[in-house]
């Protein structure tokens, strides 16, 4: 379609999100039911609208200047990608579920209910060590977890399984025995507690040694998981008992589905709803901000090291929030996880595909939206990752922040590059900078086994 004018294109799109919140919401798309939606206050919040005391951190990045040849390699067009050779494939017909990079000697593809092992490169390579870990329980039977994390400095994996009476038992995986060595219990009060989804402490957590903890959620539950002690006696059984190290019970009707860490512990939560809560890493029990829902489940959440950007990802965008806010009594920059933040927030940012890019994919969600991965205080992210269908869709980070900053007003960005497979992806995600000098090496694995590196 093609306006002739600003305010037919105006008036149209006013139009267009009135419809969407009827069909979304049920209700007409008065005043009031957007209050009761997205709550008092933030109805010109989800429209797009940013408050006048909304900030941009100044000390963010800028993109490289449109004059600055050096620079050009930071748009990292499609046909600067080269793959490398050491592609992996196996023949076993089981689909990839979870890959996660490490950022010291190994990195992990999760497919069906065994591990393959990679090696990481110098230059960001992978290279495979034909190693496949099978999974099994105690009793041989055959472990299919959906999620992994790496944990006391990358020695161990911890698997989730959703499968039936299994989804409260966190697997151990040991990886240098290369067999899993416990199945620990996840039980508060002498009743067990299903989880949905579980994280490290932290952005950092998985290199640290000795590190126990770990957190867990259901859907309406935060815990903080302790593999160190129980009753104050360290365990060593086959089927021990995780320690309930801290958490909060809140009212049914959280549905909450997914959530991750900042660099120093705060903790992001996405729901099925769409609302997003931020949580200190003081405290698990209230919320210091929480974004209203926009009409569509978050699938996966992710944010940056210091805490200053959440990217959840819903079938159809990216929704880009940006946290800081000015504290209210001293004036200086803080964000959403450290102070109560309100309708002051900048209004959400939605990363999209172009319509004929849509219609490529076939209507394939996206899945698992990512930074790159920082783990340095004073580091900055530099690119944004997700899947769909059988494309890697990638946006500059910065230039991101650059065209939707609160001046600009820009709801929805669709500047974009695109990497595309002949398989099914499973997972996008990017190598550790130790291994690169940067952060511009892609990982693709398909769900039929291939994994590539991609570097401009």
């Amino acid at each position: 379609m093609r306006f002739h004018s600003d305010e037919g294109f105006a008036a149209f799109t006013d139009a267009y999100r009135d419809a969407l919140f009827e069909n979304t919401h049920r209700m007409r798309a008065s005043d009031e039911n957007k209050e009761k939606v997205y709550g008092v206050g933030m109805s010109a919040w989800a429209q797009g609208e940013d408050h006048p005391d909304a900030v941009w951190d100044p000390t963010d990045e800028r993109p490289p200047g449109d004059a600055d040849a050096a620079a050009a390699a930071d748009a990292m067009e499609e046909d600067d990608y080269e793959d490398d050779a050491n592609g992996h494939r196996t023949a076993s017909g089981e689909d990839v579920l979870d890959m996660k990079m490490g950022a010291l000697d190994n990195s992990f593809l999760v497919r069906g209910n065994a591990v393959d092992v990679f090696r990481n490169q110098a230059g960001g390579a992978l290279r495979d060590a034909n190693v496949r870990v099978s999974l099994k329980d105690a009793d041989g039977a055959f472990i299919t977890p959906t999620k992994g994390i790496l944990a006391d400095a990358e020695t161990s994996m911890l698997l989730l399984s959703p499968e039936t009476g299994r989804r409260d038992k966190i697997y151990q995986m040991d990886l240098e025995r290369e067999c899993v060595v416990s199945a620990w219990g996840c039980n508060k009060d002498g009743v067990d507690v299903p989880m949905t989804d579980i994280v490290t402490d932290s952005k950092s957590s998985q290199m640290e040694a000795g590190r126990g903890t770990f957190l867990g959620l259901d859907d309406n539950r935060l815990v903080r998981w302790d593999m160190r002690m129980e009753g104050g006696i360290a365990q060593t059984l086959a089927s021990p008992t995780l320690g309930y190290a801290d958490g909060h019970d809140f009212a049914r009707g959280t549905k909450f589905r997914c959530m991750a860490t900042t660099g120093d512990g705060c903790i992001a939560v996405g729901s099925e709803d769409g609302k997003i809560r931020l949580y200190s890493d003081k405290s698990m029990r209230q919320a210091k901000t929480s974004f209203p829902g926009l009409g569509a489940p978050i699938t996966a959440i992710d944010v940056t090291h210091d805490g200053k950007w959440i990217l959840a990802t819903t079938d159809t965008c990216l929704v880009l929030l940006h946290t800081c806010v000015r504290d209210a009594k001293s004036g200086d920059l803080t964000t959403g996880f450290q102070t109560r933040a309100g309708e002051r927030i900048p209004a959400p940012r939605l990363l999209k595909l172009k319509p004929e890019d849509a219609a490529k994919a076939k209507g394939a969600p996206l899945l698992k939206g990512k930074f790159t991965w920082v783990t340095e205080q004073g580091k900055q992210e530099r690119w944004i990752v997700a899947s769909c269908g059988t494309y890697s869709i990638l946006f500059n980070f910065r230039r991101v922040k650059a065209a939707t900053a609160p001046e600009r007003r820009l709801l929805e960005y669709t500047d974009y590059n695109v990497v595309a497979k002949d398989a099914q992806i499973a997972e996008s995600t990017f190598v550790h900078e130790k291994f690169t000098g940067n952060d511009t090496h892609l990982v693709i694995a398909t769900t039929k086994g291939d994994v590539f590196c991609a570097g401009g």
